[in-house]
């Protein structure tokens, strides 16, 4: 590494647990304005990185070079989907996405790989994850002390993400990196005390969500980790640990009263300083159980291995105790338990709701997710090869859904690929992911002495892979991004074995840092366009169109293929008296997004108030969300022939606003 960028590469070591931490509180970094917000960053930050530094690429691999060309190929293919999906701004943010991601692959992937690098990056976002999962227990446990909205399912805690599942999944991740801190032996002891007194913050947090998917995937990266890893400090960490985790993780179950959607009751709030008082002491607990086990690492570290305990003898040991498992399995009937719990996850849609909260953990509902994913299915069946175009499945669900509840995405990335990319993306997709996979085994094979270090990197990356399967987690870049950040360092190139350590010419720094600017223009005017269009939201709520007819037109100088300050511009005008600018803004709107129904929704109401009969686009409305009650009600509203009940009924009409992402 040069000596000049040798501190910040240091500092850029922390850097995916800042991200962690503040997209962890801009509710997963799922909105446009965050991701863009963080590709802007990371594009800086390479420039930087390829104009400073003598020999920027010496950490890739050529599994990286693989890695970074399979999602540079899967973002060129997202905004290329605007094309033939016809909306262009849906598109952008689905591309801006993934760009986010390659620039975070590309970063991390080309800083020079070592144990003690990839250490710390491992710390820094396991501090992140427990920092979130401790402030959406204080919500819980402490609601006078810290306050926040409902939410869908206030029952579940989600914040600071704002989805249940997604906090769910971090949380797991944070079980899996503190368990590997406080289980590997060359950790500092300062650090295995601590991450052994995190695990019953994360484990209660996790609890909490009652995502039966993110425990699912955090047990099969537990497993994942031990058989990989098998770190010898486990035998010290697991005794301090798991009573303590039991305890409080048994505190939090039996509290039926934050279970609620109304946990700010008296007796709630009591019910809530009791679990608080239990999690404290099992922190603590943990914390002193552990250091009173340090001497057990110790005495584990000095021992040899016996020489007739080789690695070929250890993995048939493995295969046979896996084996003795599986017959165990099958003589006490698991296989027809396996057949009875598909049947009933197939054959169910719904959870059972007469039972309490709890009871979910246990119920094999599929809970809708086969009638997400046969919509993502069809839309695969209707153009298979490079399918509906990136965003477009929310506009397919609308149009086809089977039952009136509002879905945005697809609750499984390689479904929602597939309807929306078609084989061709679906295939870039995998190639990166399997790569990604396949370089960290790799490493964990090879590299014996810090065999645990990299285990817990292929579990965090499973249990992401399992739960990414069932739910939206590649659109929460807080789980996300922080998976491929370790991921990249794990695959790239050993100090003494850097293929690309070549210094490069000035006039090639110079080429690559002005491409690399030229990517960070879009995400730079998306985060423009956002900030104008949360304006504007906030001032049509408030009453104050002028204002907002003034951000949209903001909005629209910075990125003009977004419908939705058009749409908000349509609806001030409309409640300025501008009929015919509101019938043209709304028009632009359906330009841009020809397939949503609301915008063909504002283009009625719009011409309505402008008295003209607002029926033919009522027409579009009804076919692409049949479903959908607000539309249905303005097909009986505008039934009246005279112009001034059009206007009257359209100026006092529901308006399915653009979602405000600064809330």
């Amino acid at each position: 590494m040069d000596r000049l960028t040798r501190p910040a590469a240091g500092a850029l070591l922390l850097l995916p647990g800042l991200l962690t931490l503040y997209l962890g509180f801009e509710e997963g970094g799922y909105f446009a304005g965050s991701s863009a917000l963080v590709a802007l960053l990371l594009a800086v930050l390479l420039v930087l990185r390829i104009t400073l530094a003598e020999r920027p690429l010496a950490g890739l691999s050529g599994l990286s070079v693989a890695v970074i060309a399979a999602l540079s190929l899967y973002a060129a293919w997202t905004l290329l989907s605007a094309v033939w999906s016809e909306a262009p701004g849906r598109a952008l943010v689905e591309f801006e996405r993934a760009l986010m991601y390659t620039l975070a692959v590309v970063l991390f992937g080309s800083i020079p790989h070592s144990a003690a690098r990839m250490a710390w990056m491992i710390r820094g976002v396991a501090v992140a994850i427990v920092a979130i999962c401790a402030a959406a227990l204080i919500t819980r446990v402490l609601p006078d002390w810290w306050a926040i909205s409902p939410t869908l399912s206030n029952d579940r805690l989600s914040f600071p993400l704002g989805y249940w599942n997604a906090l769910g999944i971090v949380a797991a991740a944070g079980a899996i990196l503190n368990l590997h801190l406080t289980s590997y032996g060359r950790e500092p002891a300062v650090v295995r005390v601590l991450a052994a007194a995190a695990l019953p913050i994360v484990a209660c947090a996790l609890l909490l969500t009652f995502s039966r998917g993110a425990l699912a995937a955090g047990v099969v990266g537990f497993l994942v980790y031990v058989l990989l890893g098998h770190p010898r400090a486990l035998l010290g960490a697991l005794p301090a640990t798991v009573p303590p985790v039991a305890v409080a993780a048994k505190a939090a179950y039996d509290a039926d009263l934050l279970q609620a959607s109304d946990y700010t009751t008296r007796a709630a709030i009591d019910q809530g300083q009791d679990l608080a008082l239990v999690i404290g002491l099992a922190v603590a607990g943990a914390a002193t159980l552990r250091t009173l086990t340090l001497w057990l690492d110790r005495r584990l570290e000095g021992v040899r291995r016996p020489s007739w305990l080789s690695p070929t003898a250890g993995r048939a040991a493995a295969a046979g105790a896996v084996a003795a498992v599986l017959v165990a399995l099958v003589v006490a009937g698991a296989p027809g338990y396996v057949s009875r719990q598909y049947d009933r996850f197939v054959d169910r849609q719904s959870l059972d709701d007469s039972r309490n909260l709890r009871g979910r953990l246990t119920d094999p509902a599929n809970n809708g997710r086969l009638a997400h994913w046969q919509v993502a299915v069809d839309a695969y069946q209707s153009q298979k090869l490079h399918g509906t175009g990136a965003g477009t499945y929310q506009l397919r669900w609308a149009r086809d859904r089977p039952y009136a509840f509002a879905v945005v995405d697809g609750h499984s990335l390689y479904v929602e690929v597939l309807g929306e990319l078609g084989l061709v993306g679906l295939a870039l997709l995998a190639v990166a992911l399997a790569l990604l996979l396949f370089g960290q085994v790799r490493r964990v094979l090879r590299h014996r002495r810090h065999r645990a270090l990299y285990a817990a990197v292929v579990a965090l990356t499973v249990a992401w892979l399992l739960h990414a399967g069932v739910d939206w987690d590649w659109e929460m870049p807080a789980i996300t991004l922080p998976v491929l950040c370790l991921g990249a360092m794990a695959i790239g190139a050993r100090r003494g074995k850097r293929p690309l350590a070549v210094a490069l010419p000035q006039t090639a720094r110079a080429a690559i840092g002005l491409g690399l600017l030229a990517l960070a223009v879009t995400p730079a005017l998306t985060v423009r366009s956002q900030q104008q269009i949360d304006a504007s939201l906030n001032a049509i709520r408030s009453g104050d169109c002028v204002k907002s007819v003034d951000a949209s037109l903001n909005s629209i100088d910075a990125l003009s293929m977004r419908p939705e300050p058009w749409e908000l511009l349509g609806y001030c005008d409309m409640r300025l008296g501008r009929g015919e600018l509101a019938v043209r803004a709304m028009q632009h709107a359906v330009s841009r997004d020809p397939s949503s129904w609301e915008v063909h929704y504002g283009l009625a109401l719009a011409q309505a108030a402008n008295g003209k009969h607002p029926r033919p686009e009522l027409r579009p409305t009804l076919r692409l969300n049949p479903r959908e009650p607000i539309a249905r009600q303005a097909a009986v509203r505008f039934t009246p022939k005279s112009r001034r009940a059009w206007r009257e009924r359209a100026l006092r009409a529901p308006l399915p606003l653009p979602q405000d992402e600064s809330r």
